[in-house]
């Protein structure tokens, strides 16, 4: 059985794994903003963000960090570490940052 921390971090990186095809996609759009999905440990969140390639970047070259809408954040296993206009960057900690780094794909 999956520890609940464990299960909110897999779920959470799962988003994260759409986000990078996503981004992947778009990466040459002129669009300027790209609609990417909330990362947070909700199973059933249906939440868009508004970034910048640049912006997803920033928060993705971290494998402890993750976009999530406003009020998605969960204190139990992540701080808020940045709040931009339409979404929240949270860093993972303990050992929910533990299962993140393990299943980064970068």
């Amino acid at each position: 059985m999956i520890a609940p921390v464990e299960r909110a971090a897999r779920t959470q990186v799962m988003f994260r794994e759409v986000n990078e095809r996503i981004a992947e996609l778009t990466r040459h759009s002129a669009l300027g903003v790209t609609l990417f999905v909330c990362e947070c440990s909700r199973q059933d969140c249906i939440e868009a963000l508004e970034l910048t390639a640049d912006q997803y970047e920033q928060v993705r070259c971290r494998d402890d960090r993750f976009l999530v809408a406003d009020g998605h954040e969960l204190e139990e296993i992540e701080r808020v570490v940045d709040r931009e206009d339409g979404f929240l960057v949270v860093e993972k900690y303990g050992r929910a940052a533990a299962v993140a780094a393990g299943l980064s794909t970068r």
